[in-house]
């Protein structure tokens, strides 16, 4: 059974228990007879029944990843089992001779011994649905504590008939709760204050007097404390100088197909395509005519100094209407790379203010064509690369063709190459090794992703083509041909990526340490507003806690996802290399990622090797998931911030 599959089976058993003890005390409470001996018997063998399965569900859930049953192994299934227990004890003697045809007379404390059982059911449930991971001492004691107040309130109302009692129990659980809901409020809104006082998320406060913009006169030892506005590439850096500017603004762009965009862009949908070679020292002027949120370019997948990230609040303050911001970083790795902004950024990447980076190898690619094909939708149009429309570039037959494939949407995107096989040679801007040929299969890319495939154009053409648009395709051809025409199968498999290619003598780094992040969507206070959240260890930004390493560190990060939202992590800064997924093994060539997929119910283990000092946000890329709370940091000791992390976005 899926783990997702599992927890819908577990929360459907932890319902059961709730109705079944419920309808156990509806019996307690009515005329003793027969049949409600024998009703009442088979709703306390019913919920018994129910949370026991519930440790088995817990158990197995727990065996995949501790993230998925903490909360249950721990808290949930003990309590009811305690409550549970102890109502069975107390009723069903009386339940039993009852459904004999026996007098029977139930224990003045059996409603109260049901209703808490009932009310250990409920809060197995808040546990799960509303605290999730991981469920703190102060939250189970609460959460005992209301069972112990439901008992008395069922005692004081059913037995005891005390007006004071009845009172006392109602209104001492109202405090509780609360009590509790605004300690979390209060919590939530203090953190606010402290971090809009200056105290930040990231440790503000380290030297931080130069101008953001100037590069550091002099290497900066991260060993020691200093500002992510220090960790930038020097003007005078050795390469080649390759000088771009890019202006923000809104625009009107037509379309292909004659239809009006309203967009944010840097000058075209997409932006500009920055292609140079490796080596070069680039240098991008940042311009805002007129985008009042601020803008920033973050180089998606491009491991740069930190201080050229372009995190607003994190590595730079935000790009002001009529500002500018000076970017530099010496292209040392070559692949397929995107850039957009990080300042609003579900918003500004939705409306277009993003663009492709390409670095070329020493000597080129050995491909005779070169494409660059992002996916980006506009609203209900799909564009990949420049157009709405479906086009054919001309190929003649035996071409060689390169494809850069970038998911610039928030969402999972598919990719399908029909006409020709077809290898995946570069994912996420690294190359895999020992690529064989594809030819009926999906490639799914998470969003932010990249592939670079590589096919030889036949007779009749290579079509590419998505799961975001049946119409809307990319044709490689000789004259004569239609590809455009070629069939896509829409239910091809998926490529995995995790056997595909040859592994090699892998010398992966040893884990010095270890990290997991446990996704998830809960009921929070998201900057004082009651939210149904995205969560990473049971907290939303920036309240989760960051992951702290020393320069030198591998970390061995598992990320467990208990939602039903798949959730596309991005680390900025770095290259993660997958070991595993679901606890399998990854057997085809090494792959080194900036973004990967966790579907609902999945877990991933990564290393990361810490080798480039800063404040890193790590965050889901469904960038609506971010805003929503599920963004954190990878911080290294002695990096601090100077900015105002209040402008901080995914």
């Amino acid at each position: 059974m899926s783990t997702s599959l599992l927890l819908l089976l577990d929360l459907a058993l932890g319902a059961l228990a709730a109705a079944a003890w419920t309808g156990a005390v509806l019996v307690a409470t009515k005329t003793p007879s027969r049949r409600s001996g024998l009703l009442g018997t088979a709703a306390v063998a019913a919920a018994i029944l129910a949370v026991l399965g519930q440790a088995a569900t817990a158990l197995a859930l727990t065996e995949r990843a501790w993230g998925f049953g903490v909360e249950k192994t721990l808290f949930a299934v003990p309590v009811q089992l305690v409550f549970g227990v102890l109502a069975a004890v107390l009723v069903l003697p009386a339940l039993l001779r009852a459904a004999r045809g026996v007098p029977w007379r139930m224990s003045r404390w059996a409603p109260a011994a049901l209703v808490a059982a009932a009310a250990s059911s409920v809060v197995g449930l808040v546990a799960r649905g509303v605290l999730g991971y991981a469920i703190s001492p102060l939250s189970a004691a609460v959460l005992v504590g209301l069972v112990l107040l439901a008992g008395w309130l069922a005692h004081a109302l059913l037995v005891n008939r005390v007006r004071r009692q009845v009172v006392g129990a109602s209104a001492l659980a109202a405090l509780l709760l609360v009590t509790s809901v605004g300690y979390s409020w209060v919590s939530d809104v203090a953190v606010a204050v402290a971090l809009s006082d200056h105290a930040g998320p990231f440790g503000h406060g380290g030297p931080h007097g130069r101008n953001a913009n100037e590069a550091p006169t002099a290497p900066a030892d991260p060993a020691q404390s200093v500002s992510v506005a220090d960790l930038r590439t020097a003007s005078n850096a050795p390469g080649t100088l390759r000088h771009f500017e890019l202006t923000a603004g809104h625009q009107t762009v037509t379309a292909t197909s004659g239809k009006k965009v309203e967009a944010w862009s840097f000058g075209s949908l997409p932006g500009p395509e920055l292609r140079v070679d490796q080596g070069d020292l680039v240098e991008v002027v940042l311009r805002n005519r007129d985008i009042d949120e601020g803008v920033t370019l973050h180089w998606h997948g491009y491991d740069v100094p930190n201080g050229e990230d372009g995190v607003a609040g994190a590595t730079q303050d935000a790009v002001l209407p009529g500002e500018t911001f000076t970017y530099r970083f010496t292209a040392d790795e070559p692949g397929t790379y995107w850039y957009h902004t990080h300042q609003a950024s579900a918003e500004g990447i939705r409306h277009g203010l993003y663009g492709t980076l390409v670095v070329l190898p020493t000597g080129g690619v050995p491909e005779q064509v070169d494409a660059t094909i992002a996916l980006h939708s506009f609203g209900s149009a799909v564009w990949l690369g420049d157009s709405d429309l479906p086009r054919t570039e001309p190929a003649a037959e035996g071409t060689t063709v390169r494809a850069r494939l970038i998911n610039t949407d928030q969402v999972p995107r598919r990719f399908r190459v029909s006409g020709a096989d077809y290898r995946v040679v570069a994912v996420d801007g690294r190359d895999l090794s020992g690529p064989t040929d594809v030819s009926a299969e999906s490639l799914r890319l998470p969003a932010g992703g990249r592939m670079d495939v590589v096919f030889t154009v036949t007779a009749d053409g290579v079509r590419i083509g998505t799961d975001a648009s049946a119409r809307v395709a990319v044709g490689f051809g000789p004259d004569g041909s239609d590809p455009l025409k070629l069939a896509s199968d829409a239910s091809a498999p998926d490529l995995d990526l995790l056997s595909y290619g040859s592994r090699g003598a892998l010398d992966a780094p040893a884990p010095t340490r270890d990290a997991s992040l446990v996704l998830d969507r809960l009921p929070r206070f998201l900057r004082g507003v009651p939210s149904n959240a995205y969560t990473v260890n049971g907290a939303v930004f920036p309240h989760i806690q960051n992951i702290e390493v020393t320069e030198g560190d591998v970390l061995r990060l598992t990320v467990v996802n208990r939602g039903w939202d798949t959730h596309p992590m991005h680390l900025h800064g770095h290259h993660a290399l997958v070991i595993s997924r679901n606890g399998v093994q990854a057997t085809g060539a090494p792959l080194w990622v900036d973004t990967f997929d966790v579907q609902p119910g999945e877990v991933w283990q990564v290393l990361v090797e810490a080798d480039n000092p800063g404040i890193w946000m790590d965050h889901c890329h469904n960038l609506e998931h971010a805003e929503q709370g599920m963004m954190m940091a990878l911080t290294y000791r002695g990096v601090t911030t100077p900015f105002d992390h209040e402008h901080i976005s995914g």
